[in-house]
């Protein structure tokens, strides 16, 4: 399955309940950063080359941050995921196929709301839960994971999205750099649990997102 801004997305992340045991393997905020090319942001080496874990020495008097080409992007994230696809005309019994859908809601620099959305499922084995690459989220994306995930959604950054959603972003927005999520605030997050009923769990959330430049 693709990546998402789920999401990974979704970037995917982030460190409560189950999730805490799951993300023991998945790459953490600082280390996705570090896919992103930094520079001194002051002092005697502004703009110069540097990394974070050797920000003291690269960047004396001053701190290493990443080269963004834009500035950031206020957006809303839904992940939705459900561990019981069925079929409406027909019916599944037992409905045991999975699937995880991305909703990304922008405002275009025309003013306009974007709805740019995506539904993504392990397409080889459909009972599976729907997984990303595991340098972006190295999780299951179940419903379990994903209402865990309520508790902890700042731990995203730095997630990219898949590529058809990233190349519509770069589009809409006119930038040939590499969008990722800079900022999952914490405050207002919306969940429905339905871990344990046939419906779809939800997990909504405020974002931002930034043009990056990819390290060398």
């Amino acid at each position: 399955m693709k990546s998402s801004l789920t999401l990974a997305a979704c970037a995917l992340c982030l460190a409560v309940g189950s999730w805490g045991t799951a993300r023991a393997g998945a790459p953490q905020p600082d280390t996705r950063e570090g896919d992103f090319a930094h520079v001194c942001k002051s002092g005697a080496a502004k703009n110069q080359p540097c990394t974070v874990p050797t920000q003291e020495t690269d960047c004396p008097g001053s701190v290493c941050v990443v080269v963004a080409v834009s500035k950031s992007i206020k957006g809303t994230l839904t992940l939705i995921a459900h561990d019981s696809v069925t079929d409406w005309a027909h019916g599944d019994l037992p409905p045991t196929n999975r699937a995880l859908t991305v909703l990304l809601e922008v405002k275009a620099p025309d003013g306009s709301t974007q709805l740019l959305a995506a539904t993504y499922q392990d397409l080889a084995a459909p009972t599976n839960p729907p997984t990303a690459p595991s340098n972006v989220v190295a999780i299951d994306m179940d419903e379990t994971n994903l209402q865990a995930l309520s508790g902890a959604v700042s731990g995203l950054l730095f997630v990219t999205p898949e590529s058809t959603l990233s190349q519509q972003l770069q589009t809409l927005f006119g930038s040939t750099g590499t969008p990722a999520l800079v900022v999952a605030d914490t405050r207002g997050v919306q969940s429905a649990d339905h871990t344990g009923d046939g419906l779809a769990t939800v997990l909504r959330f405020k974002v931002k997102i930034q043009f990056l430049t990819p390290a060398a």
